[in-house]
């Protein structure tokens, strides 16, 4: 009866007793929720990710439906290094609430890490959406485009990231090297797909000028000339290189003839005003300039150092004189003179740049002229102003309009935006991969230039910088940066490194053995630094020496992994084991792009008696040789160790 009486009382008062223990419950959990949480906080703040990770594992298993939880165990095991817990964690906080940033942006940037650029795409795009004023989603982003070849949509997310924090030197620093990824697509694609158009030779010989290589300049662009189609400017761009060869006769004819093919190419007029300088006709060039200015200043900021060298300081100075003295009495915003001086006796290009990317041009309100009249007239802001409001709705002749407009008055942003609208379409793409390349370029200098500005001493920015200017073959300037990197960090090896592969391509290479040799005392089996050793005993003909380091090359990165085979090709073929040089070739063919491979697997084929597959293979050396010249010049962004020094 007891057990009957205590079994009835236990079925008469259930419910009470569920819901006081209930709330009880509930309350001990929250009391012991927060002092989780005020642990975690504790050991976040002095830098214990483990013990904060630990604190949150506890709190979430006591309250596993709140998605903020989740995102901070999350949080705390990527910081502590944990990253799949970390990945869990953020994928259970997404799904109980996929409006939360945190997870969206975390998740994506675990997947970066792991090299899933494709998984983490559309998780950063979504912390974009959320929270578009976020930085690191910004920077995160254009990394993802980066790693999916996508420069173009990372140069604009690094862009917006400049916006969100204009003084952040990494950003810049990315946007810029962004831009020469662009550049380097947009070459490649050109020289493959329209090798025989007269803008792709016009871009070849404004690379050549732009590396002061007149001679090669000249050739090229007489070579653009005799094109079915030749592009508007040939004759203006011939006539600047005549002009910095001293050649101010052979320049003036090809402005005049310019001007006379009604092409409304502004480089005329400029170019008949600069030769009047160099032939010591002030009176005249004044007049010319003043004309110039007057339609568009911002024209004349950004092409005058076009013409650098053009004249000598003898030359400039009766106009200098001159435009001083008459400053008097004018209304001249544009000190005509102090330009002059600065960019063609100074040498200071700095002023080739509405580079900030606020550009200031004049409007075009209030004049009923068409963008053609407004162009036809050299008032080139203005037609920028006219037309870039429609941009996204303009008409192919109209997009080339634009971008012609936009280049020629230093709006590069606007003329990048309208080259990657011609280049949409097949009748139009050769045009905006031309004008697209010509303005990413500036504007990556542009962006280099003021990251360097932004943050002069951090050693980080300089080896990015010296990195960029390696990709753009701009040795003297890529070995500058390095130095600068190793003075200010002296431990760096990827700065040292990078100072040895510069020096090496400068035929500095006793510098470069020494600085390497130091990388390899410290990490004998580096990869990257035993291939530097390899190209350099290569070189010098030291083909036994080589090879031991070669044989440790095999884990280098995976895009020059090729190089290492033609280089043990190079090392099998001298040390007279042809068959295992012609192995090694074969792993390496894929880099031949000036067909110096195909030629010696010819050679070696010759040697083994393998005449069919010599003639073949001869065959293939002729056919990637006629395509070289153009492609060689277009293609700005190949590192040393991928380049062919056979």
């Amino acid at each position: 009866m007891r057990w009957k009486a205590l079994l009835a009382l236990g079925k008469a008062i259930p419910l009470t007793i569920t819901i006081v223990s209930g709330v009880a419950a509930a309350q001990d959990r929250d009391q012991m929720v927060q002092s989780l949480l005020t642990d975690a906080r504790m050991a976040q703040s002095r830098g214990d990710f483990s013990q904060a990770a630990e604190a949150y594992r506890k709190a979430v298993a006591l309250d596993p439906a709140i998605p903020e939880l989740w995102a901070n165990l999350g949080l705390m095991d990527h910081e502590s290094g944990n990253h799949l817990e970390a990945v869990k964690s953020f994928e259970h906080a997404a799904r109980l609430n996929p409006l939360l940033f945190v997870p969206q942006l975390f998740l994506g940037l675990e997947y970066l890490e792991s090299d899933n650029a494709g998984a983490a795409l559309p998780l950063i795009e979504n912390a974009v959406r959320l929270n578009p004023g976020d930085l690191q989603a910004a920077l995160s982003l254009g990394r993802a485009y980066e790693m999916l070849d996508q420069p173009g949509r990372a140069a604009g997310s690094y862009f917006r990231a400049t916006q969100i924090a204009p003084t952040n030197g990494d950003a810049w620093l990315q946007l810029g090297t962004a831009y020469l990824e662009q550049v380097e697509n947009d070459a490649r694609i050109m020289t493959s797909a329209w090798n025989n158009s007269g803008y792709v030779k016009l871009r070849a010989a404004e690379t050549f000028a732009d590396e002061d290589k007149l001679g090669s300049a000249e050739e090229a662009f007489k070579a653009a000339l005799n094109t079915p189609s030749p592009a508007p400017c040939v004759h203006a761009e011939l006539g600047i290189v005549l002009l910095r060869e001293s050649k101010e006769a052979e320049a003036r004819k090809q402005f005049e003839t310019e001007n006379q093919a009604a092409s409304h190419c502004g480089l005329s007029p400029l170019g008949i005003a600069v030769t009047d300088i160099a032939q010591r006709h002030p009176d005249m060039a004044l007049k010319e300039l003043t004309v110039v200015v007057n339609a568009d200043p911002d024209f004349v900021r950004s092409s005058l150092p076009l013409f650098r060298g053009a004249v000598s300081p003898d030359q400039a100075q009766p106009f200098i004189a001159l435009a001083q003295s008459s400053k008097s009495g004018r209304d001249l915003s544009f000190d005509i003179g102090s330009v002059v001086h600065r960019v063609l006796v100074s040498g200071d290009l700095s002023i080739n740049a509405n580079s900030d990317y606020e550009h200031l041009t004049q409007k075009a309100t209030g004049t009923h002229e068409s963008a053609e009249q407004l162009y036809a007239s050299a008032r080139f802001a203005q037609c920028d102003e006219a037309l870039k409001p429609a941009l996204d709705r303009l008409p192919p002749s109209q997009l080339r309009l634009l971008a012609s407009c936009s280049f020629s008055t230093g709006d590069f942003k606007t003329a990048s935006i309208a080259g990657e609208r011609l280049k949409s379409s097949l009748a139009t793409a050769v045009q905006g991969l031309y004008w697209e390349s010509k303005a990413d370029q500036k504007l990556a200098v542009a962006a280099l230039t003021h990251a360097g500005e932004i943050d002069p001493d951090s050693p980080g920015l300089h080896l990015l910088i010296g990195n960029a200017f390696r990709q753009q073959r701009r040795w003297s300037d890529a070995e500058a940066e390095y130095e600068k990197a190793v003075t200010l960090d002296p431990t760096s090896r990827a700065a040292r490194l990078g100072l040895g592969i510069a020096l090496f391509t400068e035929l500095k290479t006793d510098e470069a053995f020494a600085i390497d040799k130091s990388l390899l005392d410290e990490m004998p089996e580096d990869p990257e630094a035993n291939l530097l050793a390899a190209e350099i005993l290569v070189q010098e003909h030291k083909f036994q020496a080589a090879e031991p380091f070669l044989l440790k090359c095999h884990n280098v990165k995976p895009e020059l992994l090729p190089r290492v085979h033609v280089l043990l090709g190079r090392v099998y073929g001298e040390t007279n084991r042809p068959s295992d040089a012609i192995a090694e070739y074969k792993l390496g063919i894929t880099m031949d792009e000036d067909g110096s491979l195909h030629y010696q697997l010819a050679r070696l084929y010759q040697k083994t008696g393998n005449e069919n597959a010599a003639a073949e293979e001869m065959q293939l050396s002729k056919q990637l040789r006629e395509q070289w010249d153009d492609r060689a010049h277009l293609d700005l962004g190949q590192p040393l160790t991928e380049t062919n020094r056979q």
